[in-house]
């Protein structure tokens, strides 16, 4: 049998959450010009997150679309969507999610800022094909952050999800029920 191939970049973002697939307190977040300066960070005592970022994440995957939310004033909630053939999805999502337990602690210096991380590696539900997760604490200079990523591979795409614990939890059933109306 033939390995799937990726989606058309149009068919990924109506399979993105929506504040409807959401639920109350959600708000579609709103990137402003300059939110991401990826170049602005860098991590220090992780060789394997140091190759990775040199080799640059951001054109991993053949297709990706992408959104955020804000829940309850101050709580986020991103989702990425990624399509490719199975075996590319499964080899670098194995190769990304290996790369950040790798390394239980590590430096990332933001612009001149230095934040210690730790990393350890989450439970995932069962569902679709793969699954992987992690989550980071991070020591910022306005206390303590988690964050939880977690991504599902459901055949030819990938739902990952990043934000505080319990939404993730609470959210990544939902979006992968949706990867449903990709294939």
């Amino acid at each position: 049998m033939a390995e799937l191939k990726p989606l058309a970049e149009d068919a990924l973002p109506p399979l993105l959450l929506t504040q409807e697939d959401l639920g109350k307190g959600y708000a579609q977040a709103q990137e402003q010009p300059g939110d991401r300066k990826p170049d602005d960070v860098s991590v220090q005592g992780c060789p394997s997150l140091e190759k990775l970022g040199r080799s640059g994440e951001k054109d991993m995957f053949a297709v990706k679309a992408e959104t955020s939310f804000i829940y309850a004033r101050d709580a986020t909630l991103s989702e990425e969507l990624h399509s490719d053939r199975p075996s590319v999805l499964s080899s670098k999502l194995s190769e990304l999610f290996g790369a950040y337990i790798s390394c239980p602690t590590y430096t990332m210096t933001s612009g001149t800022t230095p934040i210690e991380v730790k990393v350890s590696k989450a439970a995932t539900p069962e569902l679709g094909d793969e699954q992987f997760a992690y989550t980071l604490m991070m020591e910022l200079p306005s206390g303590p952050q988690v964050l939880k990523t977690m991504a599902v591979r459901k055949d030819n795409i990938a739902v990952m999800l990043v934000g505080a614990p319990a939404l993730v939890d609470r959210h990544i059933k939902t979006a992968v029920g949706k990867l449903s109306a990709g294939n």
